[in-house]
């Protein structure tokens, strides 16, 4: 949250509580000093990682998060590119793996920590993503990423609903461990 509340996004980045045009970035970053499993949370407008990709980027760089370096799931997003060019830097390197979280985006720099993202699923509806968005914009986002999905009605990245839990037989969200990253479990 910024000093007047508002969720911390980076210029031309649509913010969450408002409609979004559809070529507009929805991205929503941890306040600065915030805790949680992820750094924010993005709802790309489709799995084409070299459509969505640039956006997420330069939003990041504006945002004062410049990075190097992409991690990707390789069995959900489609045309990934090997690099990235960006003016006047040099290119995005972009791996991709099987084992990382589908729902997640990885990205570094040089000695600077880690950034997660939880990725939203492109077909989601609009009111779970936007709650989605929001709860990373005051730091909620807590626990696996299919389970925050899953709690938000967020659907999921085979397309299939994912609706709430019923009863409260599921613990909450904000109270589980960061989500492990290549196997190992990653630290802030």
């Amino acid at each position: 949250m910024d000093d007047d509340g508002g969720a911390r996004t980076a210029p031309g980045v649509s913010s969450p509580g408002t409609p979004a045009d559809d070529r507009k970035l929805r991205l929503s970053l941890l306040p600065p000093g915030g805790r949680g499993s992820f750094d924010g949370a993005w709802w790309p407008h489709s799995r084409r990682l070299a459509q969505e990709a640039p956006a997420l980027i330069a939003a990041l760089a504006a945002a004062g998060e410049p990075v190097s370096r992409m991690s990707v799931n390789g069995e959900v997003w489609t045309d990934i590119p090997g690099q990235l060019p960006r003016p006047d830097r040099s290119p995005l390197r972009i791996s991709w793996y099987r084992t990382i979280d589908p729902h997640t985006v990885t990205l570094t720099s040089g000695d600077r920590p880690r950034i997660f993202l939880l990725v939203i699923p492109s077909d989601t509806a609009e009111n779970p993503a936007r709650d989605v968005l929001r709860r990373a914009a005051t730091g909620r986002l807590s626990g696996p990423s299919s389970q925050i999905l899953r709690h938000a009605g967020a659907a999921s990245l085979d397309g299939r609903s994912a609706p709430p839990p019923s009863g409260h037989d599921t613990p909450p969200t904000d109270r589980l461990p960061r989500p492990a990253v290549g196997g190992a479990r990653a630290t802030r």
